[in-house]
């Protein structure tokens, strides 16, 4: 399953949520109870603008942060967040750890014992800062709802997404 949240562009300057869109992706078709996946968070951000990294090095910066709210059902057993780029811009005497074009962040999943076999809805926000190169604007919110694939242990599973996820190391791995 995959879903979309994007904005449609206006004439001029983009509005804040027009320039990063989300789409997600799982690292298999379904998921036991008990089980863990891994779900991957494919931004894509407007050509011309960039959002900070996730430990962004000057202070008045707001960091590009993924939060999951966990339940019962579903607990966060690691978030990852790729190496970013760096980069000088006239709005910041400290050299910029920033994200441009195409990236992935991740979530590794574990799933509860007792949870029903059907989509469990997962809310995710994302928070990110959009700047060009010579300002930035007020920092934004991207709601998000992901359908995680719980199905019965009768059912078989497979990999997929796997070109995105041999890329994303998670610091705790469990089978799922």
């Amino acid at each position: 399953m995959c879903m979309f949240c994007a904005f449609s562009l206006s004439p001029g300057l983009p509005h804040e949520h027009e320039v990063v869109t989300v789409e997600t992706l799982f690292s298999q078709d379904g998921v036991y109870p008990g089980g863990s996946i891994k779900v991957a968070f494919l931004l894509n951000i407007l050509p011309g603008w960039h959002i900070n990294g996730s430990e962004p090095t000057d202070p008045y910066l707001i960091a590009s942060e993924l939060f999951i709210e966990e339940t019962e059902e579903a607990k966060v057993l690691d978030i990852y967040y790729p190496e970013p780029r760096t980069g000088h811009f006239s709005y910041s005497e400290a050299e910029i750890q920033i994200y441009e074009g195409e990236v992935v962040l991740a979530a590794l999943i574990k799933i509860g014992e007792k949870v029903s076999v059907e989509e469990h809805l997962l809310d995710v926000s994302f928070l990110y800062q959009p700047c060009d190169s010579q300002s930035c604007m007020s920092p934004q919110t991207l709601d998000l709802k992901v359908g995680l694939p719980v199905v019965s242990t009768s059912q078989q599973t497979k990999e997929i997404n796997t070109d995105i996820f041999s890329k994303i190391k998670f610091k705790e791995e469990k089978s799922p």
